[in-house]
């Protein structure tokens, strides 16, 4: 591997970690689909709350070992078959990690956010709980009747009807689910343990919470049984028994958002569904592989190129005789240079500014040369006018704001939060709207006003509001 300081070196990298979704977990492990791949808990016993005892490697490949060769006397067969039910193991002889060194594959599984909890727990069977309980009409009818909330998804239609989820879509429904179900169903448990695990980093107090949660869960759960939400009568469920193995698995390797299988999940287009689209659908292999080979290539001589260009080629004197001249881009044409002139004229770094905002690059056309009168009435901003004046008094301006003056006006900003180590840096983004009603125009629906309120710290003084709630800056 090419390391940072530009040399080659050998690595013999540890397998520390498995990122896999729960079928392909069980081919790993060895065992059958109805077992867990990290302990040996028996299925009928899944839906407790229990620990039992963890998958051992030497056992395992013993166990697989003896299976292999079948030369055992009837006692030890006896014993030995016991055992190897007991266990759940399946004839998969040898696994490719018999030889990995300081591997143990049944502590290298780690948590999956979309298809053990997003998708599994919360979707395939929480969700279908509910609907069970209050009936499919009723929470359609509750999506349907949410408020419209900048960030949050409107299910105008529903949930019953849609056939394929996406994981955005699962956390969408999770964030609105407990208050949705608000007076018919009280059940968060689930809902708090997926977002306690959802954080980007943990401390003993979130860790102590996320137990709590799942606890709360099973201390609950039969209420399910009990109005007959659940068919059949029992919670021996895999992906609800790995939650049980969270907290320890978080312990281990950190946060679990680092190992969810959602970022991969994404690849899938790239280089499973356009590259079928591209073959003809015969022999498709050798084709889907050709296609992505030509389309890395491009790729990284796009790259390439927008490295060069950009000015970030640094000729190194162990490579070039001071005298050799190089082609470098001035003002889009190619000229030879020596590349002394290169070592003397060192490109300058490029600061580097976090802005604290974001506009859209245009103005919408409905929301061009808008009247200062009209954006004080319709906007309910009675201070526009002071505001606009005050902004160019400070700049020393000689313009005078009047009325009838015509305003660009923008429908949102986007507010960039400070970072939080908890929280994924797309969270970190509040947008506030601010739209007079639109109507509609031709193919395009009217659009209803948005307002939405925000307290900013400025650092100015605002006497209007001494003595009230918002004194300050």
């Amino acid at each position: 591997m090419a390391c940072a300081d530009g040399f080659v070196r050998w690595m013999w990298p540890i397998l520390a970690a498995y990122v896999a979704d729960y079928p392909e977990q069980c081919l790993v492990a060895c065992c059958m689909e109805n077992r867990c791949p990290i302990c040996k808990v028996h299925p009928t016993n899944r839906g407790a709350n229990q620990p039992s005892d963890p998958r051992k490697r030497p056992e395992t490949l013993t166990l697989l070992a003896l299976k292999e060769k079948g030369s055992l006397s009837m006692p030890e067969m006896k014993n030995f078959k016991e055992t190897y039910e007991n266990t759940g193991l399946r004839p998969i002889y040898p696994p490719f990690w018999t030889a990995l060194p300081f591997c143990d594959i049944f502590q290298s599984f780690t948590p999956d956010l979309l298809h053990q909890l997003h998708k599994g727990v919360f979707k395939d069977h929480l969700v279908k709980w509910c609907t069970n309980l209050a009936g499919a009409k009723e929470i359609d009818g509750r999506f349907r009747s949410m408020t419209e909330y900048i960030g949050l998804r409107h299910f105008k239609n529903g949930i019953s009807s849609v056939s394929q989820w996406t994981g955005s879509e699962h956390k969408a429904m999770e964030r609105v689910f407990v208050g949705l179900v608000s007076g018919a169903i009280q059940e968060r448990a689930v809902v708090d343990f997926i977002f306690y695990s959802s954080l980007q980093s943990h401390t003993q107090k979130s860790l102590q919470a996320l137990q709590d949660a799942l606890d709360a869960f099973h201390e609950y759960k039969d209420v399910f049984i009990e109005l007959e939400a659940r068919v059949p009568a029992h919670f021996n469920i895999p992906k609800i028994h790995s939650m049980m193995h969270y907290v320890w698995l978080i312990r281990m390797f950190g946060s679990a958002d680092g190992f969810n299988t959602e970022s991969p999940e994404r690849l899938h287009i790239d280089y499973a569904k356009n590259a079928y689209r591209a073959s003809n659908k015969k022999d498709y292999t050798v084709q889907m592989t050709r296609w992505l080979d030509r389309q890395e290539s491009i790729h990284r001589f796009t790259q390439y190129s927008k490295w060069f260009k950009g000015g970030n080629y640094a000729p190194s004197s162990f490579n070039l005789h001071p005298s050799e001249q190089l082609l470098v881009e001035d003002e889009g044409t190619l000229v030879a240079t020596p590349v002394n002139h290169l070592k003397n004229s060192p490109l300058p770094p490029k600061p580097t500014l976090r802005l604290s905002y974001s506009l859209a690059t245009r103005h919408p056309p409905t929301l061009r040369g808008i009247p200062a009168c009209t954006i004080t009435a319709n906007h309910n901003a009675a201070w526009f006018l002071p505001a606009i004046q005050n902004f160019l008094d400070a700049r020393n301006s000689r313009i005078k704001a009047m009325p009838f003056d015509g305003f660009d006006l923008f429908k949102r900003v986007r507010l960039m939060l400070p970072c939080i180590p908890e929280a994924s840096p797309t969270d970190l983004v509040n947008i506030v709207r601010a739209t007079p009603p639109v109507p509609a125009c031709h193919r395009s629906p009217a659009e209803p006003p948005h307002l939405d309120f925000a307290l900013i710290r400025t650092g100015e003084s605002n006497v209007r509001t001494d003595g009230t709630a918002l004194e300050g800056k």
